[in-house]
């Protein structure tokens, strides 16, 4: 069976999913994506790891109406044009499709699956929470291409609710848990830096783009009144982006701008914390909670993040809060002077553990075989 998933955009961590689940086809898996949207890093590895199966598109011009890049779901769109991407389906005869979301490259994948009468699946991570804000032109689109879709893999439960509760899909195979960080890599790194030394409080991080969505203006405000109360305490902000001047411009003693860092050396960072923090507004299911799950960090998350009903147990391995609550958050961060961050770091990759890439890709496969079943 032949497997083509069509991604215009990805990062490091989908590569050994991908990978995984090249092997999980013998070989028969097929990726199509954008050499100028995906990273030059990213374009090496997954050629690496799926040799002539990795299609890169060389040619694409996009047309940006509002605001479509760090800024809340359903504020801007983006309309690509990609050069060649029909040519490039025509040559590869698949058994299954496989897009990404609704928009981006979905029509072109679901014009080459019907004319190929193969079942296309769309793999999908939006939330309630995330498309709150969906004008009925985009969610009308969503179910008219629903019309013609076999299944989909998605990423949690509140991925399912949110289809389930907007398109009819009785009848349509739904996989969920296919999410993957490269978990196994960062963890493997993290240990041979960790080390036991004490040291005078916790140290807090955050990990990511620093737009305003990532609400970490408001975990600034609360670590303010924080670090009063626990004067060793350390928070590094890892990550760049448009909020970055104003975001240094906030009074928090304690609080480190690392800047930006190159995914190969984020190991480096995780391995110096006590305890992850992700104080974002709105998010589908961000793959640093994983990583820093894998290395063996307890968890302060956003009850916005999607992420957070499979992998952050309240009182297991961290806690949730809501980051618009200045109280909530300062809850959160003093929680972990209260309890065994040890024993919470290890629940913490025994959770992880489903989420590895190769368990994700095992699971991805029983979702593209249960769409065979249904045609």
């Amino acid at each position: 069976m032949k497997v083509l998933w069509v991604n215009p955009s990805f990062l490091d961590y989908r590569v050994p999913f991908y990978k995984a689940l090249n092997e999980i086809c013998s070989g028969n898996f097929h990726l199509v994506y954008s050499k100028g949207r995906v990273p030059a890093r990213c374009i090496s590895k997954i050629e690496e790891a799926l040799g002539e199966n990795a299609h890169g598109l060389t040619h694409e011009a996009c047309w940006e109406i509002g605001d479509s890049e760090g800024s809340f779901s359903c504020t801007g769109v983006s309309i690509p044009f990609p050069a060649g991407l029909s040519e490039i389906l025509k040559s590869i005869d698949a058994d299954v499709m496989i897009a990404e979301g609704f928009f981006q490259w979905t029509p072109w994948a679901l014009v080459r699956a019907a004319g190929l009468k193969i079942p296309l699946l769309i793999a999908y991570e939006r939330t309630a929470h995330t498309e709150r804000h969906c004008p009925w032109w985009r969610l009308a689109y969503r179910k008219f291409i629903n019309h013609f879709v076999k299944g989909y893999l998605v990423n949690g439960s509140l991925c399912r609710n949110y289809l389930e509760s907007t398109m009819m899909l009785k009848g349509k195979a739904i996989q969920e848990g296919i999410m993957a960080a490269d978990s196994e890599a960062l963890a493997a790194k993290v240990g041979l830096l960790k080390t036991s030394e004490p040291a005078q409080g916790l140290r807090y991080l955050f990990v990511g783009r620093l737009v305003a969505v990532k609400g970490i203006e408001y975990l600034l405000r609360a670590w303010q009144l924080h670090v009063q109360k626990y004067t060793g305490d350390r928070l590094t902000i890892v990550g760049d982006g448009p909020e970055s001047g104003k975001l240094s411009t906030i009074p928090a003693e304690g609080a480190i701008f690392a800047g930006a860092v190159d995914y190969d050396l984020i190991h480096q960072y995780y391995a110096q914390a006590d305890v992850f923090v992700i104080p974002t507004l709105e998010d589908n299911w961000s793959l640093v909670v994983p990583e820093a799950m894998a290395c063996g960090l307890p968890v302060a998350c956003s009850c916005y993040n999607g992420c957070h009903p499979e992998l952050v147990k309240e009182g297991v391995n961290g806690t949730v809060f809501n980051p618009l609550i200045q109280e909530s958050i300062e809850r959160a961060l003093a929680y972990f002077h209260l309890v065994d961050l040890k024993e919470m770091g290890e629940k913490s990759r025994e959770i992880v553990n489903y989420y590895s890439p190769e368990k994700c890709a095992e699971r991805a496969y029983r979702g593209i075989l249960k769409s065979l079943e249904e045609v």
